[in-house]
């Protein structure tokens, strides 16, 4: 079996869903300069692919560090985070959840 999975390109604000499946799920995220999620524990095994910019995370209790274009970070199911976008350009990203 084979399937093709789209996403929106574009440089404005994005959340949407690529896939998801019994036990595995794709969002695809863009994230404006100056925009952060509030802090809360993850739902699922989260693995982030950034593919532009640079995303600026804090898990757990930990200093806010800022990763860049090219990275692949792992947060823990259950682990409290906050993801945002500290920079001057669009960061855009895929999230993996699994273990939903």
């Amino acid at each position: 079996m084979f399937k093709e999975f789209k996403y929106t390109l574009t440089d404005s604000e994005t959340f949407e869903n690529v896939f998801k499946e019994e036990n595995l799920l794709m969002n695809h995220v863009l994230i404006p300069p100056g925009k952060f999620f509030e802090k809360h524990p993850t739902d699922a095994n989260v693995h982030v692919i950034i593919l532009r910019g640079a995303l600026t995370v804090g898990v757990d209790d930990g200093e806010r560090v800022s990763y860049e274009k090219g990275s692949v970070l792992n947060i823990s199911k259950g682990s409290p985070s906050e993801l945002g976008n500290a920079g001057n350009e669009p960061t855009e990203l895929m999230v993996i959840k699994s273990d939903l």
